[in-house]
């Protein structure tokens, strides 16, 4: 199976891929991965027969195909972040924005500002002219760009060269009057007034932030609100990493279940689609709520490692009154795909 999640880990961000998996009854396990429609990798015989019905599903949705449950979701592209500006402010926001999941692009024409970036942890770093390197990078709809350079000008270079890509967010730094110039000279060019006014600008959520830090807090929680708002669940990276021993993660060691959330009703706290790769040494990477319910996830894998069993289908349930007595914030019902990788 390491084929297939080489393959989630290589996608190319421009392209749509599509996973299902059978989590019960015959088949069990089997699982395709499709780019653009077209199947590129199939450990099985049964979902090869099926891709229809697996395009025309919902997206992270559990459907029945030909008697069977299947998993089906967006997989790849993974959500990118491409920070214009190396500066002070831009340090917090790299260090935040690789805590929740993205992939970091840095772009300055000063190279001691890039080095800070790297070392700050950012994936990707480019030295050079705002424009001439925002031309060397497609956006997309997981592709989130932070504008945080020094002055007007290069907020204009930075737009003119964005507002040209699809993007999932646009935000850029700066007081009221300077953003208002920076709009004006845009519409002036030729964009269309109601894109350009659709920008996140100023930047960030209004919680009165003034440290670089907090306004990193700022931004990041205004990115989240938007990444949220779309249902379309993507792979972990940090999961991908600990699976593969990719992008100077180790493999995590032992057996290893990947516990995902196929189907959810009620307060859980985890949406359909998260994940949590748990080891047989108690090792964990990722969360798929935390709390008596994960605990129960957990105490069925080590159930399954105990007794040899690669794959089940769960269902856990955390009633209000159970919940309460146990300290608990959400109760509900999930139902756990688990799968030995």
């Amino acid at each position: 199976m390491t084929k297939y999640f080489e393959l989630i880990e290589r996608s190319d961000s421009n392209r749509q891929y599509r996973s299902a998996t059978v989590v019960g009854g015959d088949n069990t396990g089997e699982k395709i991965l499709l780019e653009n429609g077209t199947v590129i990798f199939s450990s099985g015989s049964f979902l090869p027969e099926h891709t229809e019905e697996i395009m025309n599903a919902g997206n992270s949705s559990l459907a029945v195909i030909d008697g069977r449950p299947v998993y089906i979701e967006i997989a790849g592209s993974e959500n990118r972040m491409v920070i214009c500006g190396a500066g002070h402010v831009a340090m917090p926001i790299i260090k935040i924005a690789k805590l929740v999941g993205f992939h970091v692009t840095v772009i300055d024409d000063r190279k001691e500002f890039t080095d800070k970036a790297l070392a700050a942890g950012a994936d990707v770093v480019i030295t050079g002219e705002f424009e001439a390197a925002l031309d060397t990078i497609e956006g997309n709809e997981h592709t989130f760009f932070v504008v945080v350079t020094r002055g007007h000008s290069y907020d204009t270079n930075c737009l003119r060269s964005i507002l040209k890509k699809n993007y999932a967010y646009l935000g850029a730094m700066g007081s009221s009057r300077r953003i208002a110039i920076v709009k004006q000279d845009l519409i002036n060019e030729g964009f269309p007034e109601e894109q350009v006014n659709a920008m996140y600008s100023p930047i960030g959520l209004k919680i009165k932030s003034d440290t670089p830090e907090e306004i990193a807090v700022s931004i990041l929680a205004e990115i989240i609100m938007v990444k949220n708002s779309h249902k379309d669940i993507i792979f972990p990276r940090p999961i991908l990493d600990r699976i593969l021993g990719s992008h100077h993660q180790e493999k995590m060691a032992g057996h290893r279940m990947l516990c995902t959330i196929v189907e959810k009703q009620g307060a859980a706290p985890r949406e359909v689609g998260s994940r949590m790769l748990y080891s047989d040494q108690g090792e964990q990477t990722g969360t798929i709520g935390g709390g008596l319910m994960e605990h129960l996830v957990k105490k069925k894998a080590d159930e399954m490692f105990a007794q040899g069993i690669h794959y089940s289908l769960s269902h856990f349930s955390l009633s209000a009154d159970a919940a309460s007595k146990e300290g608990e914030v959400c109760g509900g019902d999930i139902d756990v795909f688990l799968e030995e990788v």
